[in-house]
């Protein structure tokens, strides 16, 4: 199992470590990492999660109970980190800019890594039940985290309406319930239709891995305060832990709770840089949370499914 593990994970944090060689050397400029973004974020991965539901077998799989377990996590995940912010505020001084990028860096989580590590350790089985946990929390934490940085950090106030018209305009929603829906309801695909499909989504991978190692920000890390810390706690630790309360409460075991507990212990995703910024949060202390937590996800990963692997 150790060794499944680690030759799972190295290749990942490899091509991460190139994507910010490739920043930091210059041969790809620094302003053109934003279309390589979009690229990725438009068309590569939202494909990539359309193939892999649209191939996912689901007679082994209880959808309801994993939906279940893995949104009790999130939904709890949300209401303790929020719980925190006037305790932060009173007893370490930590203002309402600072508390929206600790609350986005707590809750957000990286699909890219998830994706790319559940693939080598679990094929397309692996894929596809991330996929199927993208689906069914991107949409809840989006509409979050734009919430919390409107109530913390923005001087322009964000209607409900508003927030959720942009939360359903992000494609990788309309890529996981358009394969969902595909699979479910057995429609027939035009195979070299899916060959070109498979082709696109399977770049997504790589150029969403290198987009993380090209987000992580040296200085950020060097400069960082202790404030870092609670992200990294509340992400890497604490998180997993619930995921794995939710997963025990609902009946999740074997594949689906391997998959499920690395869903949760990956770093957050690097994309709530952008939007702290835009909004007014604390894009700093997110930058040095973010880079950071994949640093340390490196050996925490490893543990959790070390300790998962004991239960199942």
């Amino acid at each position: 199992m150790g060794t499944i593990v680690f030759e799972s994970l190295l290749p990942v944090f490899l091509v991460i470590a190139v994507g910010l060689g490739l920043r930091k050397s210059g041969l790809v400029p620094e302003d053109q990492w934003h279309g390589i973004e979009l690229l990725g974020y438009w068309l590569l991965f939202p494909v990539l999660v359309l193939i892999s539901l649209i191939n996912m077998d689901l007679s082994n799989l209880d959808l309801g109970s994993i939906s279940k377990g893995y949104l009790f996590a999130v939904i709890l995940q949300i209401i303790l980190v929020w719980l925190m912010r006037r305790p932060l505020h009173r007893f370490l001084g930590i203002g309402d800019r600072s508390f929206s990028s600790i609350f986005q860096t707590s809750t957000r989580w990286n699909g890219f890594i998830a994706l790319a590590i559940a693939a080598k350790y679990a094929g397309d089985q692996g894929l596809a039940i991330v996929a199927l946990i993208m689906a069914i929390t991107v949409p809840v934490l989006n509409f979050v985290n734009i919430i919390v940085l409107t109530i913390c950090a923005s001087e322009q106030a964000a209607t409900v309406r508003t927030t959720l018209i942009n939360t359903l305009k992000v494609p990788l929603i309309w890529g996981a319930l358009l394969g969902l829906g595909i699979n479910l309801l057995a429609i027939p695909v035009y195979e070299p239709l899916m060959v070109g499909l498979d082709i696109v989504g399977r770049a997504g991978l790589g150029i969403g891995l290198l987009t993380v190692g090209a987000g992580i920000r040296i200085k950020a890390m060097l400069d960082a305060k202790t404030t870092v810390l609670i992200g990294i706690v509340a992400k890497l630790f604490i998180f997993p832990l619930l995921v794995f309360a939710g997963c025990m409460l609902f009946g999740v075991d074997g594949l689906a709770l391997q998959v499920a507990m690395l869903s949760a212990s990956v770093s957050t995703a690097m994309n709530g840089y952008i939007l702290a910024r835009k909004m007014g949060g604390d894009a700093d202390l997110y930058a040095a949370t973010a880079s950071l937590q994949v640093v340390v996800s490196m050996f925490s990963i490893p543990f959790i499914f070390w300790a998962v692997s004991s239960t199942v």
